[in-house]
């Protein structure tokens, strides 16, 4: 599963069958690295607090769960059913390691809460590695998102308004305009491209397009660091769950490590209106007999249509 990266070496190779090794986490709880009579991976979390049974059963693909309240201490074991799946079944066990570092009261309702994420995780259908383009997007929409759309707007109008995710024409439609953000490499020239044919076309007006200039350097951020600066602010859990549900749409799982995520620096952003005259496709002068189409737009021709992002976000 080389898109994945654990950062840690499999436990498990350490273990004869029928044996436990303690988690070297620092944590209140007794956890350990199983492997039982199958030969089977495992994880073990012993507490004197009681497991309670969940209000749904939890499955999870490949994995099978047992709580043992038979004696004291309750026992949660998870086991992994097949071992060449034990890079995606080790993140899941260091999740619910850290929520046990992260939690010292309700230990046992946070881990099954984690449980549940990880049940929606996993009935997505394969984890793959973002391209530089999906990334390039992703990144650009959560910096306009983090760094100008928050800040003006507040979470809940902010989140709310962050759309692209869900397919909608454009990729914020707040109360009183739409913005569609393009990215494009700083070496590359101020060339974005227009992936549709209504993408520059919006029923709300005034339309702005925000053009970011990117540059691949170490000294900035991935959409994994933009992701958790962002999570950090959110106070709401049904927005911090709106976020992340959208953050996934674009193929990125926040508790799911990639080795290849780049590393980019926002240079500069610069807005146009995108009014009569803007170079762009006009929907009525192309024929329903063609769906789909993508073009280009030299946004250096474009300077008449600037406007400062101030005088947007007012």
């Amino acid at each position: 599963m080389k898109r994945l990266s654990t950062k840690n070496n499999n436990p498990w190779l350490q273990l004869d069958r029928l044996s436990r090794l303690r988690v070297k986490e620092s944590i209140n709880y007794h956890a350990f690295w199983i492997v039982d009579a199958l030969n089977q991976y495992g994880l073990m979390i012993q507490c004197n607090e009681d497991f309670k049974q969940p209000i749904r059963e939890i499955k999870l693909n490949g994995i099978q769960i047992q709580l043992d309240q038979s004696s004291t201490p309750n026992k949660l074991i998870l086991l992994l059913k097949d071992t060449k799946d034990w890079e995606i079944f080790l993140i899941l066990c260091n999740d619910l390691i850290h929520v046990m570092k992260e939690h010292d009261v309700d230990i046992i309702v946070n881990v099954m809460k984690r449980l549940e994420r990880w049940q929606k995780l996993l009935r997505k259908s394969t984890f793959k590695i973002m391209s530089k383009e999906e990334q390039m997007g992703l990144y650009s929409e959560l910096k306009i998102l983090r760094d100008y759309i928050l800040p003006a707007y507040g979470d809940s109008a902010g989140i709310h308004g962050w759309v692209g995710a869900l397919g909608d024409k454009q990729d914020f439609l707040l109360e009183k305009f739409a913005i569609e953000v393009k990215s494009f490499r700083m070496t590359s020239g101020n060339t974005v491209w227009i992936s549709s044919k209504e993408q520059l076309n919006s029923e709300k007006n005034p339309l702005y397009l925000f053009a970011c200039a990117l540059n691949e350097a170490g000294s900035g951020e991935t959409i994994a660091d933009l992701v958790k600066s962002i999570i950090r602010t959110i106070k709401n859990e049904n927005l911090l769950s709106e976020f992340i549900e959208k953050v996934e749409e674009y193929g990125y799982f926040p508790e799911i490590p990639q080795e290849t995520l780049s590393t980019f620096v926002l240079e500069q952003v610069t807005s146009y209106e995108v009014r009569e005259g803007f170079p762009k496709i006009i929907m009525e002068h192309v024929s329903p007999l063609i769906p789909n189409l993508k073009y280009s737009i030299d946004l250096s021709g474009c300077s008449t249509f600037k406007v400062k992002i101030n005088s947007i976000l007012e």
